[in-house]
């Protein structure tokens, strides 16, 4: 017996409905993670935002005196939500990356929820192993340069 559903015909696709809200919940994350970033005032030497939260100061920082790999990311997305993109980048690349990202899915959320459109042709364009490794090194290249402006190299 053959099933109806994806290519392979093993795997059956959701309702729409079902897609629709988890597309709602999907872009209402991204915006309460937006809001969140908006509502923080972004830290005036680039790194201590998230202390807003109550979240303890970088331990990395403190023991080393080396930004850990996640420094400046909170401030990076305060920034970014106001427009400040040029502070954002120079903050923590990597964070001004996940909120313009998180800002894009909020949209595409909110497409998919209103009009049931799929944005699966998107996702699926780049095999995940290879968008994996890129945001690795993209991450990788943020930290480092987190750390020489930290150094006060940059």
């Amino acid at each position: 017996m053959e099933h109806e559903g994806n290519v392979e015909g093993c795997i059956p696709e959701k309702s729409e409905r079902s897609r629709r809200i988890q597309a709602l919940g999907v872009a209402f994350t991204a915006c309460l993670l937006l809001s969140i970033a908006f509502i923080l005032k972004p830290a005036e030497g680039g790194i201590g935002t998230h202390r807003q939260l109550g979240l303890p100061q970088c331990g990395w920082i403190l023991a080393a005196d080396i930004p850990c790999p996640t420094c400046g990311m909170t401030t990076a997305w305060s920034h970014t939500v106001r427009g400040e993109l040029k502070t954002a980048f120079m903050t923590q690349p990597m964070g001004m990356l996940l909120a313009l990202v998180a800002f894009l899915v909020a949209i595409g959320g909110f497409i998919t929820a209103c009009t049931g459109y799929s944005f699966q042709h998107l996702l699926y364009r780049f095999p995940p192993s290879k968008i994996f490794i890129l945001v690795i090194a993209l991450a990788l290249l943020a930290w480092g340069f987190k750390i020489l402006l930290h150094r006060g190299v940059l």
